[in-house]
């Protein structure tokens, strides 16, 4: 069972959340394409993010990796990770945890344009 590692690095909550969209890359291993789907992104780091969106990907029952499109300023990410957990409202949402794939030149990347909307104060570090 996946342990959740929330503490080891900073968790940034954005003031207003952020529209963003997400493709599902693999399921179960097997590659996919899919059209981009729109989800709101709520909080981020450089190690993962949670995203809440209508559409169900039963994740308990399958392995997804996706790639999530992100714009931060100017800078359209494109950030490659897994889904990690979900969980279900009560208003038919979708709450998702993404453990983002990244080298560390991207990690640092990630976090330098984090670390310019906390200067901005468009974010703000839990």
């Amino acid at each position: 069972m996946y342990q959740n590692k929330r503490s080891d690095t900073f968790r940034y909550s954005l003031n207003t959340p952020l529209v963003c969209y997400f493709e599902v890359t693999k399921v179960n291993g097997t590659s996919t394409s899919s059209t981009p789907v729109k989800a709101t992104l709520m909080d981020i780091s450089n190690s993962g993010c949670k995203i809440v969106t209508p559409l169900n990907l039963n994740a308990a029952n399958n392995q997804l990796q996706i790639i999530l499109h992100v714009q931060l300023q100017e800078e359209l990410l494109k950030l490659n990770g897994s889904i990690r957990w979900q969980l279900q409202s009560t208003n038919a949402l979708s709450h998702y945890g993404v453990k983002f794939m990244m080298n560390e030149s991207e990690k640092r990347h990630l976090l330098s344009g984090l670390r310019t909307l906390t200067a901005l104060r468009k974010i703000t570090v839990n």
